[in-house]
């Protein structure tokens, strides 16, 4: 991303590792290309399945772990979602580690799986599993450049890559912000509409000095993914996804 004359060492060091992580990510399944594709590329029938039978929306599709649907195992869904994850071209392999990587399945039924040590190799343990370890799983807290070599191989295996490792949005955005600006947020809590007045207020307990102080909220010291379901979804009616 950076451009100088001549060009750094750092710069080749960071092109080589590129060309070296798409030569050498391999998968244990094929890749459902289509799955990393923003949803305004796909073709009308595949927006069609992805809306009416998986409930995906643009918004959920063009953000991994995003949408509902992808926290159940290919078990877990509906005789109607399997069909239309099947007509989008899943398969259960590429669902369970693609979409889910077996985020489903218990700590035992992983080890059943054969997936249990890749996720071993990234620090996660039973309690962790399990939600009882007191500490956060060290790989959790890391961009995909800063996993090691051993590391990434072991999130290949479970389908992770660059892209959904660390979430990359493909909404269409001209900013050079990462993902679109919420601009609704910069608007004075006077100038809001009744309903996100209601939602803001509500689930969010956002007050109207607490929204027009930026920060001041002890939400937004939270990051998106560890905000409680009902608040995510507030937050989502609101506008905000990641």
């Amino acid at each position: 991303m950076k451009s100088h004359t001549p060009i750094p060492t750092a710069v080749f060091a960071i092109l080589a590792s590129a060309t070296i992580d798409s030569v050498s990510a391999t998968f244990p399944f094929a890749q459902p290309a289509f799955r990393y594709e923003p949803f305004n590329e796909l073709d009308t029938p595949s927006q069609t399945i992805a809306e009416e039978k998986l409930g995906y929306i643009d918004l959920t599709w063009n953000n991994h772990a995003l949408a509902p649907i992808e926290k159940n195992a290919w078990n877990s869904l509906s005789s109607n979602e399997r069909e239309g994850a099947s007509l989008l071209g899943f398969t259960e392999d590429t669902w369970n580690c693609f979409i889910n990587h077996y985020e489903d399945f218990t700590w035992d039924e992983l080890a059943e799986m054969g997936v249990q040590e890749h996720y071993e190799k990234l620090g996660w343990t039973q309690a962790h599993w399990e939600h009882t370890a007191t500490d956060i799983v060290s790989t959790e807290e890391r961009w995909w450049s800063q996993l090691t070599d051993l590391e990434q191989r072991a999130a290949n295996d479970l389908c992770y890559f660059k892209d959904n490792w660390d979430r990359i949005d493909m909404t269409p955005n001209d900013s050079f912000f990462p993902h679109p600006m919420p601009d609704f947020r910069y608007v004075p809590w006077e100038e809001l509409g009744s309903v996100t007045k209601q939602v803001a207020g509500g689930m969010m307990n956002y007050t109207e000095d607490l929204w027009n102080n930026l920060g001041s909220s002890v939400m937004e010291k939270n990051t998106f993914l560890n905000l409680d379901d009902d608040v995510r979804e507030a937050a989502m009616d609101l506008g905000f996804y990641t």
